[in-house]
């Protein structure tokens, strides 16, 4: 392979590790975003756990935001309001509500688990490029001494 082709081979290299390098800095988005939605419905089931066994009337502290609380008494928990996308929100009964965090929750990790695996694999390819790269670079450096 002479000189011209190796150059050729690494700028191509270099620019697919340049697109993958995008694709990855995505794929982490995707995941920070799955992590955080994960951590969001682990305490919405929690909380519809906690729910369930907690009797009417109970003294409740309700977060409000900035450190804030509030106390109040806990009312009926046979329904919920739950929200279901587009911001919409419909009374649920508690039980179908667990059901439906848990369903999205499931939803959420195997999607999570998906993404991780993409990321990885292709972190796998890029570090086959970068020794393409290397590899080339070193054989070129090489050729030019020898001249």
């Amino acid at each position: 392979m002479t000189v011209a082709n190796r150059e050729d081979q690494t700028r191509r290299l270099i620019y697919e590790l340049q697109l993958m390098q995008g694709t990855a800095d995505t794929l982490q988005q995707r995941l920070a975003i799955l992590q955080n939605a994960l951590a969001d419905l682990r305490v919405a089931e929690e909380s519809l756990k906690a729910l369930s066994e907690t009797e009417e009337g109970s003294p409740i502290l309700i977060p409000m935001g900035g450190g804030t609380l509030v106390n109040a008494q806990l009312g009926d928990t046979s329904k919920v309001i739950i929200n279901i996308g587009a911001e919409v929100s419909i009374d649920m009964p508690l039980e179908d509500a667990q059901k439906n965090v848990a369903d999205r929750l499931e939803n959420v990790e195997k999607t999570n688990t998906s993404v991780e695996q993409q990321l990885q694999q292709l972190l796998a390819q890029m570090e086959v490029h970068r020794d393409g790269i290397n590899r080339l670079s070193a054989q070129i450096r090489g050729e030019a001494q020898g001249v």
